[in-house]
């Protein structure tokens, strides 16, 4: 399955690690991506100390997942996102493509502040709707549960464009993996062949932007529209 990618060597200095821009080269184009000013989300991933490994399997198999494939990075209590043969969940998806991206083009890259915002918003995205669905049963006015419904099958929407781009992406990553001399392997690159392919201009970054973009508008409108009625369901 997929891997983290490997420590750096912190002998070498931070530019040494920037490369040429993945989605243009040369001036930018309308669908190259801004830089976001927000600050990236902090890793609050699946403690594997307090997670009862046969509880983790067992939850896993209520989503229909092989016994065979990586749970490490998935918190069972949030929902499960499989890429290859490992589990995620929306937080610890979000840090894998950042580090991947901060791996591959350097710190300071535009990419890699990009890959920090679709981690922030893979969070939100997954927190509102969770936050939806419990309390949903809740709501006492018809109006209100119909907002809050329509809500929850934009974001659902969402989550399957989401699903599409991870597929597509990881086409890219099996390129990477058998390009490997010493056959099929998943590491340096099968995991910059997935960010690559994610960020760029000739492959899936408009994609990406859609989704980003998409997801943004959601959580916006979400606040304004749904935030009270979560607040207060009985009123």
């Amino acid at each position: 399955g997929p891997q983290s990618p490997p420590p750096r060597d912190r002998t070498r200095s931070a530019r040494s690690h920037r490369r040429e821009s993945t989605w243009a080269a040369g001036e930018g184009t309308p669908r190259s991506p801004p830089r976001p000013t927000a600050r990236r989300a902090k890793t609050t991933g699946p403690d594997a100390q307090s997670i009862d490994p046969e509880e983790h399997r067992s939850e896993a198999a209520k989503h229909g997942i092989p016994p065979d494939y990586s749970l490490k990075n998935w918190d069972p209590k949030e929902r499960p996102i499989i890429l290859l043969g490992s589990v995620f969940d929306a937080n610890s998806l979000g840090e894998w493509i950042f580090n991947w991206t901060k791996f591959h083009h350097g710190r300071f890259h535009t990419a890699t502040d990009v890959a920090g915002k679709l981690w922030e918003l893979l969070i939100l995205l997954s927190g509102k709707l969770k936050r939806a669905r419990e309390f949903y049963g809740l709501i006492t006015r018809d109006e209100n549960q119909e907002i809050v419904n329509d809500f929850i099958d934009n974001g659902e929407r969402l989550w399957q464009k989401l699903k599409t781009l991870l597929s597509t992406c990881e086409k890219f990553m099996w390129n990477g993996a058998k390009s490997c001399e010493k056959g099929i392997q998943m590491g340096r690159k099968s995991g910059a062949e997935f960010v690559d392919a994610m960020f760029n201009a000739e492959k899936e970054w408009e994609n990406t932007e859609k989704l980003m973009r998409g997801v943004r508008t959601w959580c916006e409108r979400f606040d304004i529209n749904c935030e009270e009625i979560l607040r207060r369901p009985d009123a």
